[in-house]
């Protein structure tokens, strides 16, 4: 029987690549995980563990755990680009490989985009549709990857996006082995779980992230935000298909990498390294806790110190460096020339100060932007991550990936912005309200314990809520007070969608608590629609609740 099943397993292996695929992660991800848990153990119990080892084993594991993610791909590499994110939780070493799943997947071989590209589109080569096509990848995500081409019909920049051949079935396997994982060492994340996977179905068919792109676009022109402050592409309907999305290009690196480049350009002036500059950040926030919330210069601040730059290197290079350069640099060129070994041409180089972006501006946006999605619109990006962000040339935003697109019904969006108002306004016994209707369930029916979950996943991960643990350390300690056992799952994505959001923020330096955000918003909508916060009682709650769906858990 033993080696029936062993060579069943090898049969399997051989032959089923969902299979293959799930032993691949089982064996990297596991030990991985066992080591961590280990070290924990001792920590708590034995004696306790350096930083120096900590950094050790995150430098033993990083890397070929992250390649590992990274040649998986699928909803592997999704997780790693929210793990990326968890800059209080994971050391140097983890951030940095994980990062690179954001934009850096390992991308298919132009053979393989072009056969998808001539499969939907029957009849034609790839050169009978695109005059030029670029075969090295804009990006390359978990499902995807998109590349520059020019239309042969209208000479269009466009960028093509082009999902990968298995990626359909994968998808659904890795979903199955992930979800094994998180019950054996995780399982308050198969709720998470469980919404990904109704997500799922929507985003690897590109006909509904062209439509999307398109409401999208509409919804930012109604509420003023585009073209102003931010532009999302428009597709090209006749060329968009279920494999294969085209759209008009937008200019403008990733916003995460332009943000960085800045960050590490400001770095090296200061005598160090963006690591460097990261990694005493993250201590900082390792001893005092997240910050709440950004504390910084204003927006209106930074862009009156933009212009003042502009402003001085216009003078200088105009009135100093311009005179110099007409009236004495052909002198000292003629003095050069005696000298046969000075090459200079007697100029002086004109000032290029590195202005920084102005990320409190780009950070409201961002936030106006979702909040206007998810509380007007109940439609919303569930998975704003840093690549799916453009950082323009006049410092607009370009909302580019609307695959992970979540429609909530019309009660749905309602309770939404009840429970933001709620979180704004701190009334906890209303959130404990409305948490009883919705069907929660604990051990203990701690109301306490219930804020604290709801802050956390919906709000903020600031010191005024986890006390300075980190997420899993924070989690923890809620679940060993009072473990829930039945939740729903309605606002999974939008909860995932903040999540996203602040870890975005988190990387730039710029911490946010949504409901300073969204609070406004949503009670903007609630007064708009003549349901004021005040009117909510019992009876308004139970007319607008939202039809549940329940997840169940062991504990």
């Amino acid at each position: 029987m033993l080696a029936g099943g062993i060579g069943g397993t090898g049969y399997l292996y051989a032959t089923d690549e969902g299979m293959k695929r799930s032993f691949q992660a089982y064996s990297t991800f596991a030990p991985v995980i066992i080591h961590y848990r280990l070290m924990e153990v001792k920590d708590k119990y034995i004696s306790a563990v350096s930083e120096e080892d900590w950094e050790e084993l995150d430098e033993k594991y990083a890397k070929p755990t992250v390649e590992k993610l990274g040649i998986l791909q699928g909803m592997y590499s999704k997780y790693g680009q929210t793990a990326a994110g968890m800059t209080n939780t994971l050391g140097d070493a983890w951030i940095r490989e994980l990062r690179t799943l954001e934009n850096d997947i390992p991308p298919r071989s132009v053979e393989i985009v072009r056969k998808t590209i001539e499969e939907e589109t029957p009849g034609k080569t790839l050169e009978d549709t695109f005059s030029e096509f670029d075969p090295k990848p804009l990006g390359s995500a978990s499902i995807g990857q998109v590349h520059r081409a020019v239309l042969r019909s209208t000479g269009q920049e466009v960028a093509v996006k082009v999902q990968y051949p298995e990626a359909q079935v994968l998808f659904a396997d890795d979903i199955h082995a992930i979800r094994f994982l998180c019950e054996k060492f995780s399982p308050e994340q198969v709720c998470t779980l469980e919404a990904m996977e109704k997500q799922n179905a929507s985003e690897l068919d590109y006909n509904n992230e062209a439509q999307n792109l398109l409401e999208i676009g509409r919804n930012m022109s109604k509420h003023g935000f585009q073209p102003k402050e931010c532009l999302v592409p428009t597709p090209v309907p006749e060329l968009s298909t279920k494999r294969m999305l085209v759209m008009e290009l937008l200019p403008g690196p990733k916003l995460i990498d332009g943000m960085r480049a800045y960050y590490a350009e400001y770095a090296k002036k200061q005598g160090t390294t963006l690591k460097r500059l990261e990694t005493k950040m993250r201590r900082k926030m390792e001893e005092e806790g997240i910050p709440d919330k950004y504390d910084g210069p204003s927006a209106s601040q930074i862009a009156s110190y933009q212009r003042m730059m502009r402003l001085r290197d216009g003078f200088f290079n105009t009135f100093v460096i311009g005179g110099y350069n007409l009236f004495v640099a052909p002198i000292v060129r003629k003095i050069a020339k005696s000298d046969k070994n000075d090459s200079t041409d007697g100029k002086v180089k004109y000032l290029q100060t590195s202005i920084p972006p102005n990320t409190p501006r780009i950070v409201d946006t961002l936030m106006r932007v979702h909040g206007y999605q998810m509380f007007v619109d109940g439609l919303f990006n569930a998975d704003p991550h840093g690549g799916n962000f453009l950082l323009l040339p006049d410092g607009r935003i370009g909302l580019i990936d609307y695959g992970a697109t979540k429609r909530l019904t019309e009660n749905e969006r309602i309770t939404a912005c009840v429970m933001f108002v709620a979180l704004q306004r701190k009334d906890k016994d209303k959130l404990w309200q409305m948490g009883k209707m919705s069907g929660y369930k604990s051990k203990h029916m701690d109301p306490d314990v219930y804020y604290k979950l709801v802050q956390f996943g919906n709000d903020s991960w600031g010191k005024e809520i986890t006390g300075g643990k980190n997420v899993q350390q924070f989690m923890d300690d809620l679940k060993a007070k009072d473990p829930f056992y039945e939740t729903p799952d309605n606002f999974i994505m939008s909860s995932f969608m903040s999540i996203r959001l602040r870890a975005l923020t988190l990387g730039m330096n710029h911490p946010v608590k949504c409901s300073e955000y969204w609070g406004q918003i949503a009670e903007q909508e609630l007064n708009r629609m003549g349901l004021p916060y005040e009117s909510w009682d019992e009876a308004q709650l139970l007319k607008y609740r939202p039809e549940l769906n329940i997840q169940k858990f062991e504990i």
